[in-house]
């Protein structure tokens, strides 16, 4: 059941052409949303635009790739020429690498990482701010994971720039908290998304094996009742929480709680394993 509690809000989503970033736009939609639309192919975009126009809710598609500063300020720019304000930025986009830190390839995918999940969302702050500003309010919720807090073997570097998110994030509400803008974070757990789809199941770090990967509606629907309420870190569902406390009392237990993550009986007894887990391909 909707509440319209963004009832003609203008909101941003990046990545919105699949994944996370579909559901999220659907989600704010149906909360009687204007959705701006913004990933890199159009003829996606335009697929998740028909999917909202059937809902009978205002939407606008503006094509970019938050890797390249001039696109990203290009589309902002169309974004506010159509509806003269951006209510919401829900900053979504981004890609996973997996595998060994001293694997040769580890640096180039660190580094693409970086340019695009955390200077992907630098860029499209840093473009939408200004008008949040001017209107002296604007949500800003910026995805994360809950790797950004406890890294899992094989992803350091995702886990890395998962780190550095959260860390822009913290900086970045102390910043525009003046200008009455908040800044918030969200933190899944493993997703059924497609970034992961082509690594082999034999390659995936040991506790994905014995876990039941939540759908992106989960975390989408998660993302809109966590701005709705203004909390300043998200994590869906509740057992990251777990992982999250158990890290803070002590590295040493954060790496406990991810050997028994991959034990079945843990897995059970926290529902954190329902029988399923990442389908592949």
């Amino acid at each position: 059941m909707t509440k319209n509690r963004f009832k003609d809000q203008v909101v941003v989503v990046t990545g919105a052409s699949s994944g996370i970033g579909r559901a999220a736009a659907l989600a704010f939609a149906r909360e009687g949303a204007k959705t701006v639309l913004l990933s890199r192919s159009r003829e996606k975009l335009e697929a998740v635009a028909d999917e909202i126009r059937a809902l009978g809710a205002d939407v606008f598609v503006a094509p970019a790739d938050v890797a390249d500063k001039e696109q990203v300020d290009a589309a902002v720019a169309r974004v506010l020429e159509h509806y003269g304000r951006i209510d919401v930025l829900f900053n979504n986009a981004g890609k996973s690498e997996v595998g060994p830190t001293d694997a040769p390839e580890f640096v180039d995918g660190v580094r693409e990482m970086f340019d695009i999940d955390y200077l992907g969302t630098v860029r499209v702050t840093q473009a939408v701010v200004p008008a949040m500003r001017r209107q002296g309010a604007g949500p800003i919720l910026n995805m994360s994971s809950v790797m950004g807090r406890k890294a899992f073997a094989k992803f350091g570097g995702y886990a890395s720039v998962m780190h550095a998110i959260i860390g822009y994030t913290d900086a970045l509400r102390q910043e525009l908290r003046q200008d009455g803008i908040d800044v918030s974070v969200i933190l899944p757990s493993l997703t059924q998304t497609p970034l992961l789809s082509s690594v082999q199941p034999e390659d995936m770090p040991p506790p994905f094996r014995r876990l039941t990967p939540i759908h992106v509606d989960d975390v989408a629907d998660a993302a809109v009742r966590g701005l709705a309420r203004r909390k300043s870190r998200i994590a869906v569902p509740w057992q990251p929480r777990l992982l999250m406390f158990a890290q803070a009392v002590s590295p040493r237990v954060g790496d406990l709680f991810v050997r028994l993550l991959q034990t079945r009986l843990f897995g059970w007894v926290f529902g954190t394993f329902r029988g399923q887990t990442y389908q592949h391909g």
